[in-house]
């Protein structure tokens, strides 16, 4: 997408670069001393108390010992610049060296400075804000009202970045774990307020002092039980100024595992790119001190974010937590190419006054378990698609261009998700979706209520439309048909690759077509070139219905066996080929679906143990016959 160039060319050049007038300090709490320099590895420093004595400047670098732990907040002083960040980072070993926070607001503050490289640490923080004697823990030198902004008494942190004086730009942090980072509270409205990473900015529009933070890469980071949010990108002061907004944000392969809350949520942001990463268990309730309650990620007062390629998986909480969804306010938000999965709240959220925002080519299993608490209907129960009009406390605002096609959607026969859209909610487009639902379970309710909504509804397939109670909206050019999934168990595989399609489906060429616009993001004319699975889509013919717009090798082309049998055919590690009247010798060669040849087994059991999840091709010989079968690892 072209939005993007600009962004990758500043953050992938933004590396640390020798400087000649650039200076290392050297920390070891085990071999170090206050009295030392810093300056060379034989003389390191040994506390984060004299380490807020310095003043950096730009190419210096922070090294930390590896596999030391330091205790406090280090606040670092002192910008870089593009070329020559400050960087924090390692030395004298590979594994990570330690930040203890011990009840400071955060293990690392950066204050109005910029351009800073924070790589290969482990940071947490959930001791006591007070001392031995009964003191507040505060930094000495530090501004705020009456210095007490430093305390972690009712808030904390593991980075926190403060643009409050001057916007900001220049920040990379990788290769960190945060974790455990929880506030020590007098009051029990505070005892969630822990987060991971949080990038602020604080304007004041009376004095038009209009701060932003920009160029922020966040990579390769582990971020597990934090009180509320993984990473929070919050404006402060920007209330009603659409025009200014952080900028040129991209979260890439990170995991987020036991959030309290949602594991990322920006704010008043744009350019966004957040891929490859993996969202376990957000709105956790696993520690008494957690919010308990969020989506994997969600959006709120953000444009041209693109959200693709992660994982989402078992959300939980009383509202929201779904797998992602789209708050109010945004403009071009496209959440594609992920795979969500046991999420409380449900699949598709969306809620009001937004622009160009939705939902494609994404797998989604067993969603929306959520009941009720209350028994009411179209409140707080899990949905498939949801749809609102809520823009805050005030008027509602309906959205343009709302969209969600070519998702497939799993439901076992366990759980029944509501598909419920609000009145006046705008132009809303859904189209050449599958939704498979078991044939067991109990009714699906679905409320259209269509009053001053334009609803471009059709090229959807239910099945087994036995389960469905159909609002008549979800009925135009609507198919009943079964899709064919490889899937082959009813209450649904843990694994993406089970819901493509077969070649006998009846979802091939099935779909409205998507085309018209070069506008990669004209998401309602412009069908993004690819499924979930990378087969491409074209923009002359019709596409398939549902994320997959491939076919698979029919699941029964190797079932026409004369000889040979396997046991089981799905498997989480071995399994028994038999062959009648036949005890000789066995070879098995194993294939990948797409034909790469993977591993030679001889005997009758065969292992799959080192094989990923996914459908593999035995070729099994045996005398001088060959016969191939299809066989699943879970």
């Amino acid at each position: 997408m072209k939005f993007w160039n600009k962004f990758y060319v500043t953050i992938f050049l933004f590396f640390p670069a020798l400087f000649i007038n650039a200076t290392n300090y050297y920390v070891s709490n085990s071999l170090g001393n206050d009295l030392n320099s810093g300056l060379s590895i034989q003389s390191p420093i040994k506390t984060l108390q004299k380490l807020n004595t310095f003043t950096f400047s730009d190419g210096d670098s922070i090294l930390f010992k590896s596999a030391d732990t330091l205790e406090g907040m280090f606040w670092i002083k002192g910008s870089g610049n593009f070329n020559h960040p400050i960087v924090l980072d390692v030395y004298g070993g590979n594994d990570k060296a330690s930040i203890n926070g011990n009840g400071y607001q955060s293990c690392i503050l950066i204050m109005n400075d910029e351009f800073i490289s924070i790589n290969n640490l482990n940071l947490y923080n959930e001791n006591s804000h007070l001392d031995s004697l009964g003191n507040v823990k505060l930094l000495s030198g530090f501004g705020g009202a009456s210095n007490s902004w430093g305390s972690g008494k009712n808030i904390r942190f593991g980075i926190k970045v403060v643009a409050s004086s001057k916007s900001l730009k220049g920040f990379s942090f990788k290769y960190l774990e945060l974790h455990h980072i929880f506030p020590s509270p007098t009051a029990t409205q505070n005892i969630h307020k822990g987060y991971g990473i949080k990038i602020e900015t604080q304007s004041d529009t009376t004095s038009l002092l209009l701060n932003t933070i920009s160029e922020i890469s966040i990579e390769n980071c582990d971020i597990s039980f934090t009180g509320h949010y993984g990473i929070w990108i919050k404006s402060i002061g920007l209330n009603n100024i659409d025009s200014v907004k952080n900028s040129d944000i991209l979260i890439k392969n990170c995991n987020f595992l036991n959030t309290g809350g949602s594991g990322f949520v920006p704010n008043k942001s744009k350019n966004i790119l957040v891929e490859n990463c993996y969202f376990n268990h957000t709105g956790s309730s696993i520690d008494s001190r957690m919010w308990k309650r969020g989506s994997g990620m969600w959006t709120f007062d953000c444009k041209d974010v693109v959200i693709q390629n992660n994982y989402f998986k078992n959300a939980h909480g009383p509202q929201d937590s779904y797998g992602s969804h789209i708050d109010y306010g945004n403009e071009n938000v496209v959440i594609q190419y992920n795979y969500s999965f046991n999420n409380e709240g449900g699949f598709a959220e969306i809620l009001g006054d937004n622009i160009n925002c939705g939902y494609r080519y994404n797998i989604s299993v067993n969603d929306g378990y959520r009941e009720d608490p209350n028994n009411a209907s179209w409140d707080k129960k899990g949905k498939i698609f949801w749809i609102s009009n809520f823009c805050g406390s005030g008027p509602r605002c309906p959205s343009t261009g709302t969209f969600i096609y070519n998702n497939t959607i799993f439901v076992n026969d366990t759980i029944n998700p509501e598909i419920y859209f609000w009145p006046n909610i705008g132009d809303v487009h859904i189209y050449n979706n599958i939704i498979y639902a078991g044939s067991n379970g109990l009714k699906i309710p679905t409320l259209i209520q269509n009053t001053s909504n334009t609803l471009n509804i059709s090229h959807n397939l239910f099945y087994d439309s036995s389960r469905f109670s159909f609002d008549i909206d979800l009925l135009n050019n609507a198919f009943f048909s079964n899709p064919n999934l490889i899937n082959p168990l009813s209450l649904g595989i843990d694994n993406p690759n089970m819901y493509q399609i077969q070649n006998n489906s009846s979802a091939i060429g099935s779909g409205f077509l998507i085309s018209g616009s070069g506008n990669t993001t004209d998401y309602l004319n412009n069908n993004g070139g690819q499924d979930y699975f990378g087969n491409p889509v074209s923009s002359f013919e019709n596409p398939n219905l549902g994320a997959c717009n491939g076919s698979n090798l029919n699941i029964f082309e190797f079932s026409k066996k004369k000889n040979i049998s396997v046991y089981p055919s799905v498997t989480e590690d071995n399994l028994t080929i038999s062959i009648n009247n036949y005890i000789g010798e066995i070879e098995t060669h194993i294939y990948s679906l797409n034909g790469t040849k993977l591993d030679l087994q001889k005997g009758k059991v065969i292992s799959l143990t080192n094989c990923k999840k996914g459908i593999y091709i035995l070729e099994v010989r045996y005398k001088k016959d060959i016969e191939k079968i299809k066989v699943i690892k879970l």
